[in-house]
């Protein structure tokens, strides 16, 4: 395989750029875990300790009065964009330390990653208006008020549901929560291409947050059937990663920026072995 090539040096005013996304087969969707559980294993200690860490800053984070979910929303592309370069210093033959999750706050990457962070919020904002226009339609005002009560309650009371099982016929009622279903689904699919490898565009390649938007978007297309079987694996493996009380994530969390950092390596022209370095 190709040596590893290293693109140019990105600045924070994206000039360098990123070329344009390859075409790969499906298969690469597989390939890229396999990727990923290299690069985990060329220095496991430092990234269960990245995980660590960003868990404990992210509870922190969150617990914070009113504005605590919607921060740690917003600066979870910027830990993203340090988890890039990590991965990019492995691929190097550098050292892994816990510091690479924060070196997107650093120098002129913070603007950037923010701003991607402050669009990827709006982007939730807007799936959440999606989920409650899709229930609106398919339940009516008064099925999506009984389940935003239903959802209200500490102890889930299904006589709730009775006034809404009467006023509809059950097929009716499970054709419509399909539809939301399939309404939702298909807006998360499309948020997450778009963000796929956009922490990685904004920092290794220089580009803006939209164009970094776009690219990953157009790369994901574009890939169509690797993105989804790599989707696939994905979800399996944090179903599995959180039965064991989660702990499974101090390894799967690695590996899905690792896979996230093969993908980009290869889709936009960047390929050969990952170099292990001691952590």
């Amino acid at each position: 395989m190709d040596a590893l090539q290293i693109p140019p040096k990105a600045g924070p005013s994206g000039a360098s750029g990123a070329p344009r996304p390859r075409e790969l087969d499906a298969a690469n969707g597989i390939a890229w875990w396999g990727e990923s559980w290299r690069i985990f294993a060329a220095a496991p200690g430092t990234w269960i300790g990245i995980v660590v860490v960003f868990f404990v800053v992210s509870a922190l984070l969150y617990f914070i009065p009113a504005i605590g979910g919607a921060l740690q929303s917003v600066l979870t592309p910027v830990f993203a964009g340090g988890v890039m370069l990590g991965c990019h210093a492995l691929a190097r033959g550098e050292r892994l330390t816990v510091g690479h999750l924060f070196e997107g706050f650093q120098g002129g990457r913070f603007r950037p990653l923010l701003a991607l962070g402050l669009i990827w919020i709006a982007i939730l904002v807007a799936l959440a208006i999606v989920a409650v226009a899709g229930a609106f339609l398919a339940l009516g005002p008064s099925g999506v008020s009984t389940l935003m009560a239903l959802g209200a309650q500490p102890e889930v009371d299904y006589s709730m549901l009775a006034p809404l099982l009467e006023s509809a016929r059950p097929e009716y009622i499970i054709i419509a929560f399909m539809a939301v279903a399939m309404i939702v689904l298909t807006a998360v699919l499309l948020a997450a291409m778009a963000y796929w490898f956009a922490p990685a565009l904004v920092v290794l390649n220089g580009e803006r947050p939209l164009a970094a938007l776009r690219l990953s978007f157009d790369a994901s297309m574009k890939n169509f059937g690797a993105f989804l079987l790599y989707s696939v694996i994905s979800l399996g493996l944090g179903i599995a990663a959180s039965i064991p009380l989660g702990l499974g994530w101090l390894v799967v969390g690695p590996m899905v920026a690792g896979s996230c950092y093969a993908g980009w390596r290869t889709i936009f022209g960047i390929r050969g072995d990952i170099e292990t370095a001691k952590a």
